[in-house]
């Protein structure tokens, strides 16, 4: 069915099942929303991630035939390929306003701008923390698995129904002699208008039985374009209408092609090899799955997830005949490149990149990475140390894992606006300038770090980090015991070189970007404070301000805003002293007094900026928090046990016959008269050695055997020698 409220036009295939049509699709689909708080793609890196700017374009957006000029062509549901760290991020609800951006310097996760004047701060909307619950309680489609892809088979909570998801394929007709896909461009209203069908086809999992698994249908197509560096960027135009037909199996997707620039883009795309060409239908679907978690009971948990789920419609690359072509409007030429514009601000020169097909588009990098913080109870930083066993300290590797998000800065947009749109418009374009991250680009980081102990400044490529400009950086870097101790020292501020580093673009030709990385743990991306309203009354709120991190945290110049509907009313902080210090977990009582009396309603939301805030990082208390103990490292040791025959007199009559000297977290050794020496290995915890602390004293004991029958033991003695020598005791002396 197809449902169209003014505001979001959308179609969704209920399948053959009885589920309701807002079990599997959200009430928020029928209201001004993003498609991208909805859907997202599974297998997603779950560290709070910055929602897009502008339209969206880019790996893994979403376009489901919504409406321009409400929601716009361009929805996105962006999520790069790792999981494990946080929430999902908030998403930016206009398309045709100027993009709203997070201020510089910290990313704050969790929050929802709702409106493009609005000024800063933005309104704090936390999203909610998922919880397991039971199978039997959810009444939706479950999920064999958390990564669900659309060639598994789902079943209804209580197995007795079977699911499978249809694929959608590129239809194709007989043209004389040569099959063709089904591409037309059509006259809509006056508009040119690129048409697609597809056809339903079988999933992997269908079979006798299995029924439908209902689910929104979107469809884009992506092409590289090249730079003039010679390059290239994968671009994404998602089709703004996507419709069923009466059967429910055939999906017709159009799409405007509203400047003759766009046209002659598509047309030349469709013709290249090196365009790569693609067409991905992706389906939103509403299923249970599953969490890794054990319920109270031992039963496993499951919480309600809306995934996106991709399917690429061969062929791959789609290329069309040179007959089919000349139908569609002949020769065009080549994909034209993208073009570059360089525009000052802070004292550095930005690039934004400028789509040739539709010259009002640009693209643009962050200002800068910062370490970011997870959403999870108590924000812990995006950091992970996890250490080998070795035999030797310098045998010694540590791994050391982290997360950064992007900054941006609103001031370097709008300041940059005037002039892009200057650019547009000697290009022929007439709506307003968006702005995008630039998708697609193959940065590289490149980070200072120390080489054999010793720090240094020079920046070298890491080649294996996984970077995506809207969503971060994720890099594992293995380290020496020496080494480490630098870089883990630079986090806290100890080297103004050790961990500086940028994320290098260069597809632009010319001179690459460099966009700045700081990992630092008093400066990080993402919240550190809680705002708790208590009480509200017309001319006063009263609310708690709690530190939510293992660390103290200086709020510095806090300042608040009530968003009462349309009002934005400023909220005056009183309670707090300029010089607050607040602990870790701890909080102050505030008030809140608005600049002018709030409605009867009171405030719908509280806005808060915290970019002044710093942490004073607690060492103890990250660490027990970045540390993986699971694997409990051991450092081994070779100790030798040595005697002396002298060592084996003793008084008349009786001498020694044995020593068994016993380790402390190593073996037992036995020494005679013909065997003074011994060997043993010795285990000691790899952790305290991380952070600098000594390797922990050996402590050892012996046991003396005489001929005579009588044993002697001593006590337990310390030593940092790697050679032991055994202790005689004499006959009775008991150790302590």
């Amino acid at each position: 069915m197809t449902t169209d409220n003014g505001a979001t036009s959308f179609v969704f295939n209920p399948g053959d099942s009885d589920l309701g049509l807002f079990d599997a699709v959200p009430e928020a689909l029928t209201r001004d929303v993003e498609i991208g708080d909805l859907f997202r793609v599974p297998g997603g890196r779950r560290l709070g991630r910055l929602g897009r700017l502008g339209t969206g374009l880019g790996e893994g957006s979403l376009g489901t035939g919504l409406r321009e000029g409400s929601l716009g062509q361009d929805l996105g549901a962006r999520l790069p390929g790792h999981d494990g760290l946080a929430t999902d991020p908030p998403e930016f609800p206009r398309l045709d306003d100027p993009p709203i951006l997070w201020k510089d310097p910290l990313l704050n996760e969790g929050i929802f701008w709702v409106d493009p004047d609005l000024q800063w701060p933005p309104a704090v909307v936390r999203p909610p923390v998922p919880t397991s619950a039971h199978r039997r309680d959810l009444t939706i489609p479950i999920a064999p698995r958390a990564v669900p892809t659309d060639g598994d088979l789902f079943e209804s909570p209580d197995g007795s129904v079977k699911y499978a998801l249809p694929r959608y394929s590129l239809a194709f007709d007989k043209i004389g002699v040569t099959d063709e896909p089904r591409v037309v461009i059509a006259d809509r209203d006056g508009t040119a208008t690129l048409m697609l069908t597809f056809v339903e086809t079988p999933s992997p999992a269908a079979g006798p039985g299995v029924a439908e698994l209902p689910h929104v249908i979107s469809v884009s197509m992506k092409y590289r374009v090249p730079v003039i560096s010679g390059e290239s960027l994968v671009l994404e135009l998602p089709f703004p209408s996507v419709r069923l037909d009466a059967t429910q199996t055939v999906v017709t997707a159009e799409m405007p092609l509203t400047t003759p620039g766009l046209r002659q883009q598509v047309l030349a795309a469709l013709a290249s090899l090196e365009a790569a060409v693609s067409l991905v239908v992706g389906r939103g679907v509403t299923v249970g799955v599953p969490t890794g978690e054990t319920l109270e009971d031992g039963l496993p948990g499951y919480r309600q997830e809306r995934l996106l789920l991709e399917w690429t419609a061969p062929p791959l690359p789609l290329v069309l005949s040179e007959a089919q072509r000349e139908r569609l409007g002949g020769d065009v030429g080549g994909v034209r490149p993208m073009g570059r514009v360089r525009v000052p601000f802070g004292g550095r020169s930005h690039s934004y990149w400028q789509d040739p097909a539709r010259p009002e588009r640009y693209y643009y990098l962050p200002d800068r990475f910062l370490l970011a913080r997870l959403a999870s109870a108590g924000r812990p930083p995006a950091l992970r140390v996890r250490a080998t066993g070795a035999a030797s300290e310098d045998a010694v590797r540590v791994t050391m894992e982290f997360s950064a998000q992007p900054v941006l800065q609103r001031e370097r947009l709008e300041a940059a606006r005037p002039i892009l749109e200057q650019e547009a418009r000697a290009k022929g374009a007439s709506g307003p300038v968006r702005l995008e991250i630039l998708p697609d680009a193959q940065p590289v980081l490149r980070l200072a770090l120390p080489e054999g102990g010793a720090p240094s400044s020079a920046l070298t490529e890491r080649p294996a980090a996984d970077i995506d400009l809207e969503l971060g950086v994720t890099h594992a870097e293995t380290l020496g015991l020496e080494d480490f101790r630098l870089v883990y020292d630079a986090l806290f501020g100890a080297s103004l070189s050790l961990l500086r580093g940028e994320v290098r673009v260069g597809a632009g030709g010319g001179t690459p970007d460099d966009v700045p990385l700081e990992l630092r743990l008093d400066r990080t991306a993402g919240d550190v404070l809680a705002l708790t309203p208590t009480e509200s009354s017309a001319t006063r709120i009263t609310a708690r301000l709690v530190n939510e991190i293992e660390s103290p945290v200086r709020p510095g110049r806090l300042v608040a805003v009530a968003l009462c509907g349309d009002r934005r009313v400023p909220l005056r902080i009183e309670g707090l002293p300029g010089d607050a210090v607040l602990p870790a977990g701890e909080g102050v009582d505030v008030r809140l007094v608005p600049e002018s009396p709030l409605p009867d309603g009171g405030a719908d939301t509280i806005a808060l900026d915290q970019s002044d805030a710093v942490a004073e990082p607690d060492r103890q208390a990250i660490w027990a928090l970045v540390f993986d103990r699971t694997a409990q490292p051991q450092l081994t040791r070779d100790v030798r046990v040595e005697a002396v025959p002298a060592l084996f007199a003793g008084p008349p009559g009786d001498q020694v016959a044995v020593f068994v000297v016993v380790v402390e977290r190593g073996g037992t050794v036995r020494l005679t008269e013909t065997e003074l020496t011994a060997v043993t290995t010795v285990r000691v915890p790899v952790q305290p050695l991380l952070t600098g602390a000594p390797i922990p004293p050996l402590r050892y004991r012996t046991e003396t055997l005489w001929q005579s029958g009588g044993v002697g033991v001593s006590g337990w003695r310390e030593t940092d020698a790697t050679i032991l020598l055994p202790m005689k005791t004499a006959p009775g002396t008991g150790g302590a």
